[in-house]
């Protein structure tokens, strides 16, 4: 029996999927996960030998939650599932993973499994190979549906210094303002921190706080605080930045804290 986690944040979709899958008599359905977060904890807790990931999710969508469990101990057989033809067209031109493309049919589906089962059994070099290479999907897919910033225009001295995202260390509220502390100073930014927030690589930013946006590059040090809470100490600046206790189960995921 191959072990089979489904992940899709949308209710019906995900039971629509279950419900075809289980009329294959060799998949047994051992989880169901809403979002990203739940897939790995799922995926560290259940083993599986299969998940289908939704590519389109808030908070973490399936190319991050494939990232990470690649970075992770238990590396299952990971198919995306997507409505979206670009993505799954690409990942065909590269043959980095398979992918059942929505909506999902049970005809579609049945052609599908039959070559993801086989190559499930297999387990072969090329496939594990492909898997290993995710990361290269990762980079020429990203996530289409969010405006990705690739730099930042801030004034200084009266005029315009573009900003690369990656030479930010972290963002904070002051006097109702987003301040961003990077590499080059302290800037003043037009965006709130959620708008900022949205617009950046959720792979390295994390929101740690309702009023702190960390760059997860340039963390040196991890200091456990009360209530489950921690502080960061970052590369280059002198001040702790706070995990406050609502953000702190899914920054232990992310930095693979036990």
């Amino acid at each position: 029996m191959i072990k089979t986690i489904v992940v899709d944040d949308e209710i019906p979709a995900r039971k629509e999927l279950v419900y075809i899958l289980e009329e294959f008599e060799y998949i047994n359905i051992i989880g169901e996960a809403s979002h990203g977060m739940e897939a790995l904890e799922l995926n560290n807790k259940l083993k599986p030998d299969l998940i289908l990931l939704d590519i389109k999710m808030p908070k973490l969508n399936g190319i991050d939650v494939a990232k990470k469990i690649l970075n992770g101990h238990h590396k299952p057989y990971i198919v995306f599932v997507t409505a979206y033809e670009e993505y799954a067209l690409k990942a065909f031109e590269v043959n980095a993973i398979d992918y059942i493309l929505k909506p999902i049919s049970e005809e579609r589906l049945k052609k599908g499994m039959e070559k993801i089962i086989d190559n499930i059994s297999r387990q072969n070099k090329a496939y594990m190979n492909n898997l290993n290479n995710l990361n290269n999907l990762i980079h020429n897919l990203g996530d289409k549906d969010k405006e990705t910033i690739t730099r930042i225009c801030v004034y200084h001295m009266g005029k315009l210094m573009p900003i690369d995202p990656r030479e930010i260390i972290y963002a904070t509220i002051e006097d109702r303002h987003t301040v961003i502390i990077t590499t080059k100073g302290k800037f003043e930014i037009n965006y709130t921190l959620s708008e900022l927030y949205d617009k950046l690589d959720k792979s390295t930013f994390f929101r740690s706080h309702k009023s702190f946006l960390v760059n997860l590059d340039f963390i040196e040090l991890i200091e456990p605080w009360f209530n489950s809470t921690f502080n960061i100490a970052l590369k280059n600046v002198n001040m702790k930045i706070p995990v406050s206790r609502g953000q702190s189960k899914e920054f232990k995921e992310l930095m693979n804290i036990d």
